[in-house]
């Protein structure tokens, strides 16, 4: 008869072979284009667009850290999350279609192809590559730490958490370079779905277990063991910082802004925003349950399951306390059960991972390689340049999480408050204007200044410098944007824009007008 860990680990062993399944057959039907390859041809439907942008915006941040967030923070991160998803929403659905619609009229796929266009500036598109190139290692590594907490408790420490953040974060790369972001879009459908039901159904499962009486016993066990966690406990700056990041922030990065150009037309666009903000928000709702579950359970145990003060001891083994969840899954629920559950949360933490090394590739195959090194060379060429920067990328996020750099959502923090500085460009282009307010001087200005502050001033990179940091990334990158749109409007208020720029900003009104 099989031990409870190696039916759990057989359950992700066999989910991780049917996501390569799908990047195969992804890859059957790929056309040898980097249009193909990165955006599906511009033809994505409703729901491939909604999932593969509600999957890619969740990962093991959703199913791991927000549990763990919540279990120590309490009802604040509800209210900062429920604010953040739905802006997320409200800002795909008025910005996203905009995007969308100068690049299917000017043929945009990267971020940088927009911004270079409209500012008129080969540097600002490189920039902006290398920007969120760097930033979104931030992202690739919390997945990373995911998948390793994920596999470590699904097989109770026979697959070492180095080694399992390797293989599975090896499985996400594999199906990717089979299949392209083709083969992300594909899973994202499956991996979307799954981790949607999989936090409910742990949600249920476990708050049963730990309070019975449902959900008002809850909150009586919450008052009694830390009255704190039901009232909010953050700065302002901290909240505002946070809801902005994760709001426009973080769908500007590069995994989620290309989401803009696979959907069909604009209406698929729009829908898909509306579909995401529910989702999101909603998902929080059984994140809460657990977390505050975990947080009754750590002041009084569970039996001889959970011993009281538990997070403090899976804060000492993996760095931070992410493992909450996945340690509640496999200790107090069935095998077959938590083996499908942390499958989940490793399709969570999977449908972010892909997108991030995918997108990642393609804006420095696209942005700098083909423009600059080798600028000759087929599709073919370049599509095989993209998949061994995939494995690179995907190696590059897994060496530093060896490092165990803490709790998931700060680290991710600094990469979406690198995402937040891209903001007063994109709005200075998808919003007609008489007057150019930010030329491509300042844009270049504000956003390399914005995007320093939001990194060294953030604390986990600061503190190591010797140099003022901020109480959190979200802080680093609220102060931050208001620098970057400071000396951006300053720049631009004492140089002079390019007949060129503005001919193109001319032009950009006129594609909105149509």
């Amino acid at each position: 008869m099989m031990e409870a860990w190696q039916v759990a680990t057989t359950i992700i062993i066999l989910y991780s072979i049917i996501v390569i399944g799908i990047g195969y057959l992804a890859g059957r039907v790929l056309k040898k284009s980097l249009e193909d390859f990165y955006v599906l041809g511009r033809k994505g439907s409703t729901i491939v667009t909604f999932l593969a942008t509600a999957a890619t915006y969740h990962s093991a941040f959703a199913f791991l850290t927000s549990v763990a967030v919540f279990a120590t923070t309490g009802v604040t991160f509800w209210i900062a999350a429920s604010a953040w998803t739905v802006l997320a929403g409200i800002f795909m659905y008025l910005a996203g279609p905009r995007i969308y619609r100068l690049g299917k009229a000017r043929g945009h796929m990267t971020p940088a192809d927009m911004l270079s266009d409209y500012y008129d500036s080969k540097a600002i598109g490189v920039i902006t590559a290398i920007v969120m190139a760097t930033f979104i290692i931030a992202y690739i590594v919390v997945q990373a730490v995911g998948l390793g907490i994920i596999l470590d408790v699904g097989s109770n420490g026979h697959i070492p958490y180095a080694i399992g953040s390797l293989i599975l974060i090896l499985v996400a790369a594999i199906y990717l370079m089979l299949g392209g972001l083709r083969a992300a879009y594909w899973t994202d459908v499956l991996q979307g779905i799954w981790m949607y039901v999989g936090i409910f159904v742990a949600a249920f499962l476990i708050v049963g277990k730990i309070v019975p009486g449902g959900f008002s016993a809850l909150m009586d066990s919450v008052r009694e063991v830390k009255p704190s966690l039901l009232t909010m406990n953050w700065s302002v700056e901290k909240a505002l910082g946070s809801i902005l990041i994760y709001g426009p922030g973080l769908m500007l990065l590069q995994h989620l802004w290309i989401k803009y150009y696979i959907a069909k037309d604009e209406r698929v666009l729009k829908t898909s925003a509306v579909g995401t903000a529910i989702y999101l928000s909603t998902y929080y709702l059984a994140a809460a349950l657990i977390g505050l579950s975990a947080a009754v359970a750590n002041v009084k145990g569970y039996g001889d399951i959970l011993q009281p003060g538990f997070i403090s001891q899976l804060k000492a083994a993996y760095g931070s306390s992410d493992a909450v969840a996945a340690v509640m899954i496999y200790k107090l629920l069935n095998p077959v059960v938590a083996g499908f559950l942390l499958a989940g949360a490793a399709a969570a933490a999977m449908s972010t991972l892909d997108s991030f090394i995918g997108s990642t590739s393609m804006i420095l195959v696209r942005d700098i390689y083909q423009k600059y090194v080798k600028t000759d060379a087929s599709e073919t060429h370049y599509v095989i340049v993209s998949r061994v920067l995939m494995i690179i990328w995907a190696l590059i996020g897994w060496g530093f999480a060896l490092m165990k750099p803490g709790l998931i959502f700060d680290i991710s923090s600094i990469a979406c408050a690198g995402g937040l500085q891209f903001v007063p460009l994109v709005l200075a282009a998808i919003i007609p204007t008489k007057k150019k307010w930010i030329n491509k001087y300042g844009a270049i200005s504000g956003l390399v200044i914005g995007s320093l502050i939001a990194a060294f001033m953030s604390p986990q990179i600061g503190k190591k410098l010797g140099i003022f940091t901020f109480e959190h990334p979200a802080v680093a990158g609220l102060v931050a944007v208001i620098v970057n749109v400071i000396i951006a409007l300053i720049i631009s208020a004492l140089t002079r824009p390019t007949e060129k720029e503005l001919e193109v900003h001319k032009e950009y009104s006129t594609v909105f007008s149509q």
